[in-house]
């Protein structure tokens, strides 16, 4: 059964409705809440989308991350995964926290819109959405 690691990018597209890529985030999440993937992300993600939306009224956005968490689970950020993280040396320190995370949750696939910043030689496939949704049709 495919793991897949969500990066922040892939869930504020489902919560804030994000065209084009609004579809494809929604129903790789829904395989996941059907049981047809496990899934996770990180606190870091939820507590990033606490920022991002902080407009949002903050019951509100605890309703929304609880439903997330009936089917989400919480990928481990210990201090080694942290330390894994500041050693791989990406270009952006936050997708070396995800990366280390979803290797260590053992993530089949992390799933983003952001593939450049992550290493062609990942043990787990880095993937767009759409194209993950393409490789099991």
């Amino acid at each position: 059964m495919d793991r897949l690691f969500f990066d922040t990018n892939v869930l504020l597209d489902v919560l804030e409705k994000r065209a084009p890529w609004f579809p494809d985030s929604t129903e790789c999440l829904a395989r996941v809440r059907r049981g047809q993937a496990q899934g996770a992300v990180t606190a870091l993600s939820l507590s990033d989308i606490t920022y991002i939306q902080k407009s949002t009224p903050p019951a509100t956005l605890a309703d929304t991350l609880l439903r997330l968490r009936e089917f989400l689970d919480i990928a481990p950020m210990t201090a080694g995964i942290v330390d894994e993280a500041l050693t791989q040396r990406l270009p952006d320190l936050e997708d070396g926290f995800q990366l280390a995370a979803a290797q260590a949750w053992e993530a089949t696939h992390l799933l983003t819109r952001n593939q450049k910043d992550f290493p062609t030689d990942s043990p787990l496939v880095v993937q767009h959405p759409a194209d993950y949704l393409r490789s099991r049709r």
